[in-house]
């Protein structure tokens, strides 16, 4: 893996620019994107987004030959599986068989790529391994294709792609020995959805997606305000008016914070021997006091902004913690 290299994540959020030198981030960076450009976490418009790769990189003074992307959900299925032990070739035979109920018949046309989890052996026999634990990925092979060839036009060679909750999981893993030996959650206060990603022991385990979100705040105050959205972003941006406070506002965040509730008590009833004290929180949203407020008055556990296990990385851990993680190379 190159040393030196440039991680993008393209969402509703915008574009996001790391850079990292080893095991450093050494820049980054947040673009606007043009509208229609993204659906959701989905790039629809690859070619658009190659000059805006171009120029956010002579934007942000951040130079570089390798890029690494980070796969949105919708684009990458991820799977915990666990499997009779079996060499590196035959798991690349078989991996195509553990998600033949989303690909069917067009397992040709993905890329699969695994990540290891841990080997178990038979209680009587500790030399040989019996069965196998991994994270499986699949994606269209065509996809990635469109990926190499936005970054060739922007000047760069994809050498890495991972899915975001695998990217997350690295950083999860960097940040702190102690993450190894407990559950995390971390809550993502996105624009277009809310999501909270646990890992258990380091390892990624679920996400939860709740589709109310910023997204919703910028509408109502929109609707208030009797402006386009754009506008309305401004406003929330800077407080304008006020608008944080408006009951409109506070009763988005207040289903916001029933529904993490509610995920989270699910979570806790399903797994009953838990570990889990914190919940760090990122994303956009993170940056609103009264909404994260609201959250803290109706979670069961304490919210700790992510960017507390290093200041100096504030805004990437708050903004980017997928493209953060992305070119961190596991060494635990």
């Amino acid at each position: 893996m190159a040393k030196n290299i440039i991680g993008v994540e393209i969402d509703s959020d915008g574009l996001l620019l790391g850079k990292i030198n080893g095991q450093k981030l050494v820049g980054f960076g947040r673009v606007d994107v043009p509208d229609g450009s993204v659906r959701g976490d989905a790039l629809v418009s690859f070619d658009a987004m190659s000059g805006v790769i171009k120029s956010g990189l002579k934007e942000n003074g951040i130079s570089g030959k390798s890029a690494g992307v980070v796969l949105p959900d919708s684009a990458v299925y991820v799977r915990r599986l666990v499997l009779p032990a079996m060499t590196e070739k035959q798991l690349m035979v078989n991996l195509p068989y553990e998600f033949r109920d989303v690909i069917q018949n067009n397992k040709d046309k993905f890329l699969f790529d695994y990540a290891m989890v841990g080997l178990y052996y038979d209680e009587n026999d500790d030399s040989v391994p019996k069965q196998m634990e991994l994270i499986g990925c699949a994606i269209e092979s065509e996809l990635i294709e469109e990926y190499e060839n936005m970054f060739a036009r922007a000047g760069l060679k994809l050498v890495k792609a991972a899915p975001r909750v695998i990217a997350l999981q690295s950083l999860v893993r960097n940040l702190s020995e102690d993450n190894l030996k407990h559950d995390v959650a971390i809550l993502n206060l996105g624009f277009s959805e809310t999501k909270i990603d646990i890992f258990v022991n380091g390892l990624y385990e679920v996400t939860r997606t709740i589709d109310v979100s910023l997204k919703d705040v910028v509408n109502v105050i929109a609707e208030k305000m009797n402006c386009d959205v754009h506008i309305a972003r401004s406003y929330l941006q800077s407080n304008q008016s006020e608008v944080l406070g408006m009951q409109e506002c506070r009763d988005i965040y207040s289903q916001v914070a029933v529904e993490v509730m509610r995920a989270m008590n699910y979570y806790t009833y399903e797994n009953q021997n838990n570990t889990l004290e914190n919940m760090y929180y990122c994303g956009p949203g993170a940056v609103f006091e009264p909404y994260v407020e609201e959250i803290k008055n109706n979670v069961a556990l304490d919210l700790v902004p992510l960017s507390s296990f290093n200041e100096e990385y504030h805004d990437a851990l708050v903004y980017g913690p997928s493209v953060s993680g992305l070119c961190l190379e596991e060494d635990k």
